[in-house]
């Protein structure tokens, strides 16, 4: 479910990992006449300014030497952050048990947006409960964006 339309992810996957980051997601707009790429990165110790600042230093200077996007781009490095997207069906299948919004291209039972709690999720197809009780089952295929919808109490704890 990354989105790469210019074939960036073997050139950018590499330098991350060996930085000691993870790649979190990828994702790609294209205008008219500019692109902009955004790339997530992750860490058990989480993300920095720092840390995105040095990534993004490494990959414009690999993106300059292999250049690989025709068009004129924005390279903005981030954190996935609390309420994260989620990317892949691992990501996805790490997630069971937590509250997500899932977006879908197409209706699944009359519904585009679901909220409710990951209950499955497979290689193919996740499971969503929503607080009313109904049980969508929902094609990898089908999710145009899921993210984490976790709630945040004003005394900082995050409630899953």
């Amino acid at each position: 479910m990354f989105d790469d339309p210019y074939g960036i992810l073997p050139i950018i996957e590499p330098v991350i990992v060996g930085m000691g980051y993870d790649l979190w997601g990828l994702e790609c707009q294209i205008n008219q006449n500019t692109a902009q790429i955004r790339i997530f990165i992750d860490h058990s110790e989480g993300i920095t300014l720092d840390d995105c600042s040095r990534v993004s230093q490494q990959l414009s200077a690999v993106l300059d030497v292999e250049d690989p996007v025709e068009l004129p781009y924005t390279l903005e490095i981030s954190s996935p952050g609390i309420n994260r997207k989620l990317f892949s069906a691992e990501q996805m299948k790490n997630a069971v048990g937590s509250k997500v919004k899932v977006k879908t291209t197409w209706p699944i039972k009359e519904r585009r947006n679901i909220r409710g709690v990951l209950l499955h999720a497979e290689d193919d197809q996740v499971t969503v409960v929503t607080a009313e009780g109904d049980e969508f089952l929902v094609p990898i295929e089908a999710i145009k964006n899921a993210k984490l919808d976790l709630d945040i109490d004003p005394n900082l704890n995050v409630k899953n």
